[in-house]
């Protein structure tokens, strides 16, 4: 029997079995080729292996990611919550702090001013994982910071506001430009029937108070004589006063101003006389008052010194008049 580490060939000539005999370069080659195939196998069991198994590195990195990833969706969801208590606190703002010092709410161009800002400041965070939420994120937490910063300011002013409270109380226009015992109400404010062209289309910014020339004209309000804005034809003689606060009342047709550019008076004091100057159809004051650099309707400004009834009838009287005297 032959053994089985021998390996023989048969001799074509002579049709005998010869043992063949294993050189050191053909067992070496084995070796190398035995060798190699192992490291393919290997290299390529290493490869699926990582390929489709994650490493220990790998699965805490994937767990920190998750953790991150939740923290901002938390974040956004927060934000969400802070962007609308500041929308209720706003509302509070305009609606009420604001209306009762008679400020000019705030507009939403400018509560939004700045909010969002340049898309391109976010575009980095789309290179990440979980970038979209992240850029949503951020972005919210820039409007968050805006809007803050100009309800800090708008705090501030009312606080200011408050603060100045007796001076504000004094300037603002709250009492008749004359006597009530002196005039009558011979036009209201809004849509009148024109003296003149007898159209009825011409819109009426004030309250006519008629009276005898040289009734005195006073102060509705504390405040400085300004030049009057704008072109005054129709208007006569005319004082403007600016009262601060956003307010500025007009008195025309004046027989005489008692007041210069310049010069600060108080309510109630005498700043000019009554009279019929400019297109007039009759003696009386014409009287304005401007809020934001709007005409507002001065009945409204005019209750101080008056009863329930007796600032009803007032009313009364400015509506049922539609006579206007320019």
């Amino acid at each position: 029997m032959f053994g089985k580490r021998h390996k023989y060939i048969i001799d074509p000539i002579t049709l005998t079995l010869k043992k063949v005999e294993k050189s050191g370069k053909y067992i070496t080659t084995r070796l190398l080729s035995g060798l190699g195939l192992s490291l393919i196998i290997g290299a390529a069991f290493a490869y699926f292996f990582f390929r489709f198994t994650d490493s220990p590195r790998e699965n805490k990195l994937d767990r920190e990611i998750e953790y991150y990833r939740l923290k901002v969706k938390m974040i956004n969801n927060k934000s969400d919550q802070v962007l609308s208590f500041l929308h209720t606190l706003q509302m509070k703002d305009d609606r009420t702090y604001r209306t009762i010092f008679e400020m000019e709410p705030i507009s939403d161009e400018m509560r939004k001013a700045g909010v969002g800002g340049p898309t391109d400041e976010y575009e980095k965070y789309d290179m990440v994982e979980n970038g979209v939420l992240l850029r949503e994120t951020m972005m919210k937490l820039a409007g968050i910071h805006s809007r803050i910063s100009i309800q800090k300011k708008s705090f501030s002013d009312l606080a200011d506001m408050i603060k100045n409270k007796e001076k504000m109380q004094a300037s603002i226009p709250r009492i008749m430009p004359v006597d009530r015992n002196r005039v009558k109400i011979s036009s209201g404010f809004g849509w009148r029937r024109n003296p003149f062209t007898h159209a009825s289309s011409q819109f009426h910014p004030g309250i006519d108070f008629a009276g005898k020339i040289g009734t005195p004209i006073y102060a509705t309000g504390d405040g400085v004589i300004t030049d009057p804005l704008g072109s005054m034809t129709g208007y006569g003689n005319v004082i403007v006063i600016d009262h601060g606060y956003g307010y500025k009342t007009l008195y025309a047709h004046l027989s005489k101003k008692l007041v210069k550019p310049g010069e600060r008076v108080k309510r109630g004091q005498v700043i000019g006389l009554l009279g019929n100057t400019g297109p007039s159809t009759g003696p009386h004051l014409h009287y304005e008052v401007i809020r934001y650099k709007e005409k507002v309707n001065p009945i409204n400004y005019i209750y101080s010194g008056f009863s329930t009834e007796e600032f009803q009838k007032l009313i009364k009287e400015a509506e049922e008049n539609s006579k206007v005297l320019s």
